[in-house]
């Protein structure tokens, strides 16, 4: 009985102290909510800065023509503009369909602007993004405004493709090409998904780099 006794008496200084603790933490979130909450945002405002201070500017080497620093991965590095079809579009490093739903991803295993290897971009064929690509003709005018530098190119030719022909989307090291393409039908009610792609050709034919 003595025992036991013992056993109440503690389990009742055990639930007594968990009562007061449990009002303790509750008055102090009220008394002092707005201040954690301040202190919390101090931290990570200064995590986040710690962070981007280790992102290094994307940097162009002119005599190797090559980028020295390369964008983060889902980063925007450029700006590509047509004006033929009025069009002035970001370009994030990626092309990931989360990417995609701010503008054009750039692939990550195709060259980057200046690096005289091929280039390939896409983009949702959406009003905004590449809905108008259809319009270029040979000799139409591209400019790809880098970070680093600006880059024109000259529409070669244009075609609709299988999504699995791979050859369409070649990728060369000798010679800097630059590919667009979205989805086909461009413009139509299409249900379901679309198994063709509108790819656009061009070739760099100069810069403000030089």
């Amino acid at each position: 009985m003595k025992k036991i006794k013992i056993i109440k008496t503690f389990a009742t200084n055990v639930a007594i102290s968990f009562f007061f603790a449990a009002i303790f933490v509750f008055t102090t979130y009220m008394l002092f909510d707005k201040k954690i909450n301040h202190y919390a945002s101090l931290v990570n405002s200064f995590a986040i800065k710690q962070s981007s201070s280790k992102e290094k500017k994307t940097t162009y080497d002119l005599a190797s023509k090559s980028l020295i620093n390369r964008p983060l991965y889902g980063k925007k590095f450029a700006t590509l503009k047509i004006p033929e079809i009025n069009m002035s579009l970001s370009v994030y490093h990626g092309d990931t369909l989360d990417i995609m739903r701010y503008g054009v991803g750039h692939y990550g295993g195709s060259y980057f602007p200046g690096e005289t290897g091929t280039i390939i971009l896409a983009a949702h064929n959406d009003v905004g993004f590449f809905h108008e690509i259809d319009r270029l003709v040979e000799g139409s005018k591209i400019t790809i405004e880098a970070d680093y530098g600006t880059f024109e190119y000259e529409v070669d030719s244009y075609k609709v493709v299988k999504e699995t022909d791979l050859d369409a989307f070649t990728i060369q090291e000798d010679e800097e090409k630059l590919i667009m393409y979205t989805c086909y039908p461009i413009r139509h009610g299409v249900v379901g998904r679309r198994t063709e792609r509108y790819v656009v050709y061009a070739h760099r034919v100069g810069d403000t780099n030089e």
